[in-house]
């Protein structure tokens, strides 16, 4: 799930974030390797749809990218890339922050991202 304040346009999740926690089964896990991670969301040459460009660099410095499309209706943003995946969003707080909740491997994860442009 991704938490944001706006979800009428892909606008919302553009720019670079860093983040910040990590809960994994609901204990906040050790961040000291996860720190240094970052999500790049571009827009694509078509500003008023609902795709774009998703980037993610680790805290070794490699690097992950597809494309993202947000789904307004079913409250979605679905990555393509090396990997597939499926978040939910709804309604958050700030637009500062940026919540993500999945699970990889039987671990439920929930990471707060900053945003940093």
């Amino acid at each position: 799930m991704i938490r944001l304040l706006s979800i009428n346009s892909k606008q919302a999740v553009l720019g670079r974030w860093e983040i910040s926690n990590e809960v994994r089964n609901e204990f906040i896990s050790v961040m000291l390797p996860k720190f240094c991670e970052f999500l790049k969301f571009d827009t694509d040459e078509n500003k008023r749809d609902y795709k774009g460009f998703l980037t993610y660099i680790d805290s070794q410095g490699l690097i992950n990218s597809g494309s993202f499309i947000v789904d307004i209706t079913n409250l979605m943003i679905l990555f393509t890339g090396n990997n597939e995946f499926i978040f939910e969003f709804s309604e958050g707080y700030s637009q500062e922050n940026l919540i993500i909740d999945f699970t990889e491997d039987g671990t439920n994860y929930t990471q707060t991202w900053v945003k940093l442009e």
